[in-house]
């Protein structure tokens, strides 16, 4: 279970860029024997799939238990790629009877039912992960500037020579923060609240 709500077929979700790339992408500003990569990396993808409210990337097939109340469901997507099985008050449908939309929208023929926990829905979500170049900046941007920042220190001063060292938020060093800057490269995956 994700902690927005569905499943994942997946034991755990990987980063959003792997070593590889995240080295590709930053140059030889870090060591690629530096052992703190792969952790943040994965501290990044956290972030920022937990600020977007879904995975985001790769694709995967998921599993979402919810209520219906009218025609339309909104699965926890943004790159709904098929929809999969439906079940309904514990009976199989014919996933061919529904229709759905990329943003995540299933219309079913008649009305989805009210109880909670009534239709279960198997799909498949999430780009490819080379489609969101700007996710995959963004996550290198934050990496980067986690292992750049000296944790707790923000300046140092002695005499008249003085250093101001990175920051990952205003008045923060060291750590994964999300600037700005990246939530307004993340808006268009980021899902509007809806209840599960």
């Amino acid at each position: 279970m994700t902690p927005w709500g569905y499943s994942v077929d997946a034991d755990e979700l990987p980063p959003l860029i792997d070593t590889a790339t995240f080295f590709s992408m930053v140059g030889a500003a870090f060591d690629a024997d530096d052992e703190r990569v792969a952790p943040t990396l994965e501290a990044v993808s956290a972030a920022i799939r937990g600020w977007c409210g879904w995975h985001v990337a790769p694709a995967f097939s998921c599993e979402v238990v919810t209520q219906g109340g009218g025609s339309v469901l909104s699965l926890p997507t943004l790159a709904l790629r098929s929809v999969d099985a439906v079940v309904v008050k514990g009976v199989e449908v014919d996933p061919a009877c529904v229709e759905f939309r990329r943003s995540g929208l299933v219309k079913a023929r008649g009305r989805w039912p009210h109880e909670w926990g009534s239709v279960a829905i198997g799909f498949t979500s999430g780009y490819d992960v080379e489609a969101v170049r700007d996710v995959a900046a963004v996550a290198a941007q934050l990496a980067a500037n986690s292992l750049a920042a000296a944790p707790g220190v923000r300046r140092e001063q002695a005499g008249g020579v003085s250093i101001e060292y990175n920051q990952t938020a205003n008045g923060v060093t060291g750590g994964v923060a999300l600037l700005a800057r990246d939530m307004a490269m993340l808006a268009p995956y980021r899902l509007p609240a809806v209840p599960r």
